[in-house]
């Protein structure tokens, strides 16, 4: 059975045809994203930072991976302030809830 492939075509990991995907559907909300994610690595110290980031917003929700539960457990103390600075930097409750999940990024 032949390959049908060109033999000069690259392939694509999956993850990344995926991420092309979803950032062409959810523009308006990546942009959030990119000025929330500024206020989080300004706010927050290069130690945590490096642990955890911010993934996605859905609504008024903002979903945060996090690369261990240390710094997951650290996080917790610090979530209120954390969304009242993110709020502040917007000018306006753009944030009601922080959501802490264990992940890779």
């Amino acid at each position: 059975m032949q390959d049908k492939r060109s033999k000069n075509s690259e392939s694509v990991h999956i993850g990344e045809v995926l991420h092309t995907l979803i950032l062409s559907c959810r523009k308006e909300t990546h942009t959030e994203l990119d000025i929330i994610r500024r206020i989080w690595n300004s706010a927050l110290n290069a130690t945590v930072t490096a642990n955890a980031q911010p993934a996605a917003l859905k609504e008024s929700i903002l979903l945060v991976t996090v690369k261990s539960s240390t710094v997951t457990h650290q996080l917790r103390f610090q979530l209120f302030d954390i969304m009242k600075k993110i709020n502040t930097e917007m000018g306006h409750d753009r944030i009601s809830e922080i959501k802490l999940k264990t992940g890779t990024f």
